[in-house]
């Protein structure tokens, strides 16, 4: 039987794709490609830099956008007393060592190199979410709920006195992600 062996089939009746893929011959096999530079483990226990941007994560590789965006876009457009507030949340947090903000659209990210609390600019409030270690019961969170080894605790603040108490429990999530810097 002529071309392969199926009924039917001869090298004519194929298409020309299939015709041309029969009559190449086999190429040896390329070697695997060698790892590039961006897949290096660098720094203290195990954390990677991501050489385009210079981010340090914790796992090799992890899928990021490079660069961290601009605070002043997740306000624009926000009531002066809004944004008095984030502005405030993100003067205390940046104070503390090696944290970084990486701002979207109407999100914030604050991180060492482990995501510890996250931010959305609203309409009326900032909706803040605590990632502790514990479950904490404070009627200030409307939302628990367990993600992995951490328990996320959502709020949203519109006064400087909910502010000074979400910044409490702020503080214990940095403190959480200060101490696993090393890995």
């Amino acid at each position: 039987m002529a071309g392969g062996g199926r009924r039917g089939v001869t090298p004519r009746t194929l298409p020309a794709s299939q015709r041309a893929r029969r009559s190449r011959p086999s190429r040896p096999e390329a070697p695997p490609p060698a790892r590039p530079e961006s897949r290096r483990v660098v720094g203290p226990a195990g954390l990677w830099t991501c050489p385009r941007c210079g981010r340090t994560f914790r796992r090799a590789n992890l899928k990021h956008r490079c660069g961290v965006g601009d605070s002043d876009e997740i306000v624009a457009g926000r009531p002066p007393t809004l944004v008095e507030l984030y502005r405030a949340f993100e003067r205390e947090v940046t104070a503390w060592r090696g944290v970084e903000v990486v701002a979207r659209n109407r999100y914030a990210l604050f991180r060492t190199t482990r995501i510890f609390t996250d931010l959305v600019v609203m309409s009326d409030a900032l909706r803040i979410a605590i990632h502790l270690p514990r479950r904490v019961d404070d009627p200030m969170f409307f939302k628990v709920g367990a993600s992995g080894r951490k328990v996320s605790h959502v709020t949203l603040v519109t006064t400087d006195a909910q502010l000074r108490k979400a910044l409490g429990y702020v503080r214990e999530a940095y403190e959480m992600a200060e101490g696993e810097r090393g890995g």
